[in-house]
């Protein structure tokens, strides 16, 4: 049997096994709200699976392994210590979601505190948002199985769609339980193969760890001294860095992990576990990549690296590298694909017409699915440029939800006014600053206008005439230190 065979066979059988364990923890008869987000009895370790499953996509860890060999050491600070620390930060405001737990979207906690548009507004928001994310994990299925099948774009595509399918009916189907007890499979998957892959491509160099380490002292780009040149790169990269650093608590897939939890203080425990694994996940991905560069060759394009990680592998473990990539992009694709589900069903639909009842609620959310993933599809074959894809998430999520999330969390009630003087102002900034700013200097303005959204809020807030109920309640100054 040739690698072709052995190889497809691996991914037939994966992908057999996670429609079956989809399909086999689907439950028909439930309530939206279980749908939605559980019994929230789950276990701290089950959650702590699903959150690193959720994180950690196909198409962030071929743009990792691609990006430190191009940038070298810039990028290595910026995935392993910012990102990190962005999960730790993260943990902390966990502490102060108690008044928010039994909501079932990042949506509903911004509708509850600033009113229904802005609630709307959210939804859309983080629905733009998931379908980008869902489509650079479909590019990422796409781009692994040619790299590793070595078939052609066409039957490439095929696979990937029949991957798609297959999320798509458990999500459908199972609600958040489904996807849940998934992202367990596929993350046992990713986390077993990702540190054997690094051992792989240490074989590769023919050196030993000393060596490699010397050799990558000679390299510019490894160099500490590199840091201190400040350029034009070092501020792309560091707008980069103070976007992934921000705790995005408008990243609606990742708060609904949140909302999963019996509490905050399990929720606070849970990203706490979080950002410790991902250090050691991120950790094997970094060497993953800084061995290629050493066994590689310095010359060795980008565009060539995975190509050069599979021919140095064996024709089983193939299709052991395809599954991994296929697991960590389905992982993060149908926790997408609920809670755009959730999303249209709960904060638009339930919001515009105010009484719908579970059963219309459910069916709603289940052709979202469907849909949602068909249009993931589609942006998924008009753009393949994973990081032109991240920087758009960047632009959708950062300036328009994540400063009154990160507000209202800290304490403040405001009115929709205010809200959505906010949204306008860092909508509006991200427009001016795509358009005629980032295309001279190359520097993404997510952080910045993410910073125009805040200051515009608590400029409408003091300037404008309130009501007596909008201000800060129960957060001061202390407190807030105390907090993190």
């Amino acid at each position: 049997m040739t690698y072709f065979n052995i190889s497809l066979c691996i991914i037939a059988a994966f992908l057999l096994l996670t429609l079956m364990v989809g399909i086999c923890f689907s439950r028909q008869k439930i309530t939206f709200r279980e749908y939605a987000v559980g019994n929230k009895q789950f276990a701290t370790a089950t959650l702590v699976a699903t959150v690193l499953a959720t994180s950690y996509g196909g198409g962030g860890f071929i743009r990792n392994v691609q990006y430190v060999h191009k940038l070298g050491l810039y990028w290595i600070i910026l995935v392993s210590f910012v990102d990190s620390f962005s999960i730790w930060l993260f943990s902390r405001l966990m502490l102060r979601m108690g008044p928010f737990m039994h909501n079932l979207s990042i949506a509903e906690t911004i509708g509850n505190v600033y009113g229904k548009y802005p609630r709307i507004i959210t939804a859309l928001v983080g629905i733009c948002q998931s379908i980008i994310g869902i489509a650079m994990q479909i590019i990422a299925m796409v781009y692994m199985v040619s790299v590793c099948v070595g078939l052609n774009l066409v039957n490439s595509q095929i696979i990937t769609i029949l991957a798609a399918l297959i999320l798509i009916a458990y999500s459908v189907f199972g609600g958040v339980r489904a996807v849940t007890i998934t992202d367990i499979l596929q993350f046992i998957t990713f986390t077993t193969i990702i540190p054997f892959l690094a051992w792989l491509m240490f074989k590769t160099t023919g050196k030993s760890i000393v060596e490699v380490f010397v050799f990558l002292q000679t390299q510019e780009k490894f160099q500490v001294s590199s840091l201190r040149q400040f350029d034009m790169n070092l501020s792309a990269i560091i707008a980069i860095a103070l976007c992934i650093m921000v705790p995005d608590i408008g990243a609606p897939e990742v708060m609904q992990r949140a909302y999963m939890s019996s509490g905050a203080h399990q929720a606070q425990k849970v990203f706490s576990y979080v950002s410790f694994f991902s250090f050691l996940i991120i950790g094997f991905i970094l060497l993953i990549s800084l061995f290629v560069f050493v066994g590689g060759g310095v010359g060795l394009p980008s565009e060539a690296i995975w190509h050069y990680i599979i021919m140095n592998t064996s024709p089983l473990f193939k299709g052991m590298v395809c599954i991994s990539l296929l697991a960590m992009a389905m992982s993060t694709a149908d926790s997408c694909l609920h809670v755009c589900s959730v999303m249209v069903s709960h904060d638009i639909m339930a919001t515009i017409q105010e009484e719908i009842d579970d059963v219309r609620k459910l069916k709603i959310a289940r052709s979202t699915t469907l849909v949602v993933g068909l249009a993931s599809m589609f942006l998924a074959f008009y753009c393949k440029d994973l990081v032109e894809l991240l920087m758009l998430g960047f632009a959708f999520s950062l300036p328009v939800v994540t400063a009154p999330a990160l507000l209202a969390v800290f304490g403040f009630r405001g009115t929709s006014r205010t809200a959505l003087i906010g949204m306008a102002t860092g909508a509006l900034a991200i427009l001016v600053w795509n358009q005629w700013v980032e295309p001279v200097t190359e520097i993404n303005g997510a952080f910045i206008c993410m910073l125009a959204n805040g200051l515009a809020m608590m400029a409408a807030h003091y300037l404008l005439k309130q009501p007596e109920s909008a201000g800060w309640v129960g957060t001061s100054v202390i407190t807030i230190v105390k907090t993190f």
